[in-house]
């Protein structure tokens, strides 16, 4: 906004910090093995960092004002782990399968359904921010709708011209959740277009 305002003193201000944010974000978020980013940073009674491969990192490369440069090593490495370990058809799992918290299919009671939420389930929604990342991270256009497409499919399983909350995160990747989710639908709609373009 600085600059749109033509404010220099500010704007300089405001791009020095969001260099040094940026470069401590990456210090401390890195993994120690170079694959991908931390999911959370001094975990409560360890005070470690969570090395958990998990999609969050995902955000780190997708956003407009994200923290690590498109096309370089970590951006990556970020797609690369994501892709190898998160990546479904159907969205990104919330955990990887290699991890001992995997849970994989969404079912069962309340505390059951919840307890997999965020332990290997495949959320749709996600595939909008990864296919965005890929592309900015590869500068390929068509690999990064290539991703997308197994969604279209998935439009008439359930609720007809939607895509449902939550997917297994193992084969065959029922649909579970909502069956009609905003999310799934606007995040896959939003970088379509904008891959479109």
């Amino acid at each position: 906004f600085a600059k749109i305002l033509d404010d220099k003193e500010a704007a300089a201000l405001y791009s020095s910090q969001a260099r040094t944010n940026g470069s401590m974000f990456l210090a401390r978020f890195t993994r120690h093995d170079g694959r991908g980013l931390c999911d959370v940073l001094d975990t409560p009674g360890h005070n470690a960092p969570d090395e958990s491969i998990r999609p969050n990192q995902i955000f780190a490369v997708s956003l407009p004002f994200a923290p690590i440069e498109p096309a370089t090593p970590l951006a990556q490495a970020v797609v690369k782990v994501v892709q190898e370990e998160l990546l479904t058809p159907f969205g990104l799992r919330t955990l990887s399968p290699h991890d001992p918290a995997y849970c994989p299919y969404y079912g069962g009671d309340a505390w059951s359904r919840d307890g997999a939420y965020h332990q290997g389930t495949a959320w749709p929604w996600l595939m909008g921010p990864f296919a965005e990342a890929h592309y900015k991270a590869h500068g390929d256009k068509e690999a990064a709708r290539d991703l997308l497409r197994p969604l279209e499919a998935q439009l008439t399983a359930c609720g007809i011209g939607s895509l449902s909350e939550v997917y297994d995160g193992d084969p065959p990747q029922r649909p579970n959740g909502c069956i009609a989710q905003a999310w799934s639908v606007s995040e896959t709609l939003r970088v379509w277009r904008d891959l479109a373009e």
